[in-house]
């Protein structure tokens, strides 16, 4: 065993102790380089996670991942504390508020707590990490209880593999940039060189991109280490952005506030129910749009299909269908140039677009992505998991943050 592994051992082992000694409190770790961090206990469990170099930016890409919408400046703490504490104590507000219920909110913490887990675990094998514990620091009311053990070899085995496939030392919170423009032009495609000239300014990390492009973050990342290599792209350490919260205004909500919400809420579902949504498939092939027909109304949906591609703007105008599922490879116009020509239509600007292929390559994604496309649809993924798929952009399910 290395230094590195004997150094993210002892981390490890240090993190573990906490919970196996029922630890409530705060344990603040701080790096020779001074980052720092937050994770915190209750009765060995943990409860939350927060710090290192990204995390307001953190913040912002998981509220936009989970689809939390946040107006900071309806929200008050009671304390010093809890504003010390912002981030958790939104969670806590918006669920007192009926917005987000406990079930919703669960995923959201594991994922604060994973991402902060790999980040110390990656800074351990590189430089020493001191611990302070503070007993009298607790997090209430808590939400959702982690089973420390499984949630750290969760984050040490994804930097295993990180490190399996020699990426382990660049920190996902670093951002990719165009180093040598001329050279990649030369020797990358048209399109994968238009691609990564739109993509890659420096501005977001490994980590935003991922979320904002919808790829694996260790997939994207070894995607972009070739070029890393023959020195046209570059990473750099970008800052956090300022702190989101801002106007302190709000207090808890009153029970006619709450019965209010509620109502809302009852109201919404209602409407959900009884709206069938309409379904336009954009593809050349008869037996295509016939088989998206089918799955479409298998599901309760209307249905929409459009074979000529010169009659598409039009007829999607007239018809105002909820999502769009598009063909790639059509005569006449093709399907980039289709997505592109649909976002220029402001009543689109936000309909998903659902890209129909068999050939869904990372390329292919991100020249997707790039012309306004919401998602992939594999032609061979079957019919349940392609009705899931459209259901999915329809209709939030019961899991999901409204």
């Amino acid at each position: 065993m290395d230094t590195d592994n004997l150094a993210v051992y002892s981390l490890m082992e240090q993190l573990r102790g906490y919970g196996r000694k029922q630890f409530t409190g705060k344990l603040e770790l701080q790096s020779v380089r001074n980052n720092k961090w937050n994770i915190y206990y209750c009765h060995g469990r943990l409860v939350w996670a927060s710090g290192g170099t990204h995390n307001h930016r953190r913040w912002r890409r998981l509220m936009s991942h989970y689809k939390v919408q946040v107006d900071f400046s309806k929200m008050s703490f009671r304390s010093t504390k809890e504003m010390k504490l912002w981030d958790y104590h939104v969670l806590v507000i918006l669920m007192k508020r009926l917005v987000l219920s406990r079930e919703q909110i669960s995923p959201i913490i594991e994922t604060f707590v994973h991402e902060v887990l790999f980040d110390v675990i990656q800074c351990a094998a590189n430089e020493r990490i001191n611990y302070y514990c503070d007993f009298e620091d607790e997090v209430t009311p808590v939400i959702a209880l982690i089973h420390a053990e499984s949630a750290i070899d969760r984050a040490y085995q994804e930097w295993l593999l990180w490190r399996k496939v020699g990426v382990a030392d660049f920190s996902p919170n670093l951002a990719p940039w165009i180093k040598r423009p001329t050279q990649l032009k030369e020797e990358a495609s048209e399109l994968t060189h238009k691609t990564l000239i739109t993509i890659l300014d420096g501005r977001r990390s490994l980590r935003e991109l991922s979320s904002w492009l919808k790829k694996d973050l260790l997939t994207l990342t070894q995607s972009l280490m070739a070029y890393y290599y023959r020195g046209m792209i570059g990473l750099v350490e970008i800052p956090d952005i300022e702190s989101p919260m801002a106007s302190i205004l709000l207090g808890e909500p009153t029970k006619i506030e709450q019965m209010k919400l509620l109502e809302s809420n009852q109201e919404v579902r209602t409407d959900l129910q009884l709206h069938h949504p309409l379904v336009a498939c954009v593809d050349d092939s008869k037996q295509v749009c016939m088989t998206i027909e089918q799955i479409v109304k298998d599901f309760g949906f209307h249905f929409l299909g459009i074979r000529d591609s010169i009659k598409v703007l039009p007829l999607l105008i007239e018809h105002r269908p909820e999502v769009i599922i598009l063909d790639l490879v059509m005569p006449i116009v093709g399907g980039y140039e289709l997505c592109t020509q649909i976002r220029r239509i402001p009543e689109f600007k936000e309909t998903p677009i659902l890209i129909l292929t068999s050939n869904d390559t990372f390329i292919n994604q991100l020249r997707a992505k790039f012309v306004g496309a919401t998602s992939f649809i594999s032609k061979t993924s079957g019919n349940a998991k392609i009705g899931e798929q459209i259901q999915r952009h329809l209709l939030p399910s019961s899991g999901d943050p409204k």
